[in-house]
């Protein structure tokens, strides 16, 4: 039987985890703040100390309570706990077709196959023939000395914490296609000194638009670049673009924040500590994506959440639509604060209830009541210790269905939490295979919503201070909503891209106020209908 010290261990997780001693051994983990990221903390830290759960165990459980009783059930039905806690580390010598290995090149330290998400991103942008679609810039100011000799050497460390950074890929000469990981790569850095600040944002934006312009060798590692415009006085200005088929948003993120880190540190003349990042993670993302695509159940799945009319005129674009329209609406702190008071009233995550008021509003926009389809951002990181810290793509967007738009915010928002709950064990099926299967788009728009909690580490470091946060993406959906929370240089709120030519400025903007109306009414009672129409 699990000794009774179990629900103190794992309420002082959550509490730790989530930041606040609050919370219950009978609130819900994710209507009290945790996610997707958050979660595979508490899973390593529980694995660790001897409970063996997984993240399908947490949100099929997501109280201390219920997660109790689980461990309670295991044990009687005598589950192997070191077996059901283990997360194996497939290195790279198992996936890779030992005569692929044999024929590395020369400065080549690894190699895995691409995965599936990886391939499918990067033949889209080779059939859209776009050099900017999933091209991703982030750039800032920093407040401090600019020492380019310190500053490479915070490049270079980085590189060496994440493989990804000098990875490349190799589409044709291996019996499958691989990501190859190189040892000597050059720090991909151009440094410029500049007089004003107005030369410095000149400089910035001539290096923007020739990053974008310029179409990537795959094969040709780095892929990514980062940019120094030095001036004046203390301060100095960094761009830093990537391709999507390398990391994720959230990759990309944590890479900016341990470049910061490391430049403070060698400011300082301290040490980062930053952990090590698990060096098995992309394999293992690897395998659970074949075990994924292997699996029939996952195939029929997501041909039922896509088995939905279209909300855009499909005919009118291709394989990729050019989302070249933005909309960015700041919301204040305390509607999301009211928010997530009113999801954890409805023992719903926050998540849950932005993405009813969502779908809420795209099926108003569409003039539909019933089988609202649109795409959501899923995590699929491994269960490994610090796998949060680990730079890759890891996030696919899938397709969820809701079937009526009629009910209070909270049934509504239960009802989407019991699809996404139902998706978990498939939600490493690759978007490119489940449209492959459908013969089409499974959805016209996509949904997202990210807490931006790793970039608050920037606010800890003392030698550098940055501000005048800006970014650059340009994903293939005809429309992409995505919900932040503390993103740096814009805040709390919604940020909207778009194709002009497939989702007009009407429609967007009916969605946009709609959208808001629909949050004010679930922050004053998530028990309420939907809101009628916006009529400004």
């Amino acid at each position: 039987m699990t000794p009774e010290p179990t629900a103190h261990a794992l309420l002082t997780i959550f509490q730790e985890e989530i930041g606040s001693d609050r919370i219950g051994p009978d609130d819900d983990f994710y209507a009290v703040g945790g996610d997707s990221l958050i979660a595979v903390r508490v899973v390593t830290r529980a694995t660790e100390q001897g409970m063996p759960l997984r993240l399908i165990d947490l949100l099929m459980n997501p109280t201390v309570d219920e997660l109790v009783d689980h461990l309670r059930a295991a044990a009687t039905v005598g589950a192997d706990p070191q077996e059901a806690a283990a997360a194996p580390a497939y290195p790279g010598d198992s996936l890779v077709e030992p005569e692929d290995r044999a024929a590395l090149p020369a400065g080549a330290l690894d190699a895995l196959p691409a995965s599936a998400l990886q391939t499918g991103l990067i033949f889209q942008c080779e059939m859209a023939e776009d050099p900017s679609l999933y091209h991703d810039l982030i750039g800032l100011r920093v407040t401090a000395p600019y020492e380019e000799d310190l500053f490479r050497s915070a490049l270079r460390e980085l590189m060496d914490r994440h493989p990804a950074l000098r990875s490349s890929f190799d589409l044709g000469s291996y019996s499958e296609s691989l990501q190859v990981f190189w040892g000597d790569v050059a720090e991909p850095l151009e440094s410029e000194r500049v007089g004003t600040a107005a030369e410095a944002d000149a400089a910035v934006s001539a290096w923007r638009d020739k990053q974008l312009s310029t179409t990537l060798d795959w094969e040709q590692a780095p892929l990514f670049r980062c940019h120094v415009a030095a001036g004046p006085g203390d301060t100095f200005r960094v761009t830093v673009a990537m391709h999507h088929a390398i990391m994720d948003g959230w990759s990309f993120a944590t890479v900016v924040v341990d470049l910061l880190t490391l430049y403070d540190a060698h400011l300082s003349g301290t040490d980062h500590g930053l952990p090590e990042p698990p060096a098995a993670a992309a394999a293992e993302f690897v395998r659970l994506e074949r075990a994924a695509v292997d699996s029939p159940e996952a195939a029929a799945f997501w041909r039922a959440q896509c088995d939905a009319p279209p909300l855009v005129d499909r005919d009118r674009y291709g394989r990729s639509a050019n989302a070249s329209g933005r909309r960015a609406t700041a919301l204040p702190a305390g509607l999301f604060a009211d928010l997530r008071a009113q999801a954890a009233e409805a023992r719903v995550p926050l998540k849950s209830l932005l993405l009813a008021v969502h779908c809420w509003a795209l099926g108003r926009m569409a003039g539909r009541t019933t089988d609202v389809v649109t795409g959501v951002v899923v995590n699929g990181r491994p269960e490994l210790p610090d796998a949060d810290r680990v730079v890759g793509l890891f996030l696919n967007t899938v397709p969820l269905r809701l079937p009526s738009l009629s009910g209070t915010w909270a049934e509504l928002a239960r009802t989407l939490r019991e699809t996404e709950t139902a998706a978990a064990p498939h939600q490493r099926y690759p978007l490119a295979l489940i449209e492959e299967n459908a013969g089409r788009r499974s959805f016209d728009v996509a949904f997202n919503f990210t807490d931006f909690h790793v970039y608050r580490r920037v606010s800890e470091l003392t030698a550098l201070s940055a501000d005048g946060w800006w970014d650059r993406d340009k994903a293939s959906h005809p429309m992409s909503c995505d919900f932040t929370l503390d993103y740096p240089g814009f805040g709390s709120g919604l940020l909207l891209s778009f194709d002009p030519h497939l989702v007009t400025e009407e429609q967007v903007e009916k969605y946009e106020a709609l959208t808001i109306d629909g949050l004010r009414a679930a922050a004053r009672d998530v028990h309420a209908a939907g809101t009628e129409p916006h009529d400004g």
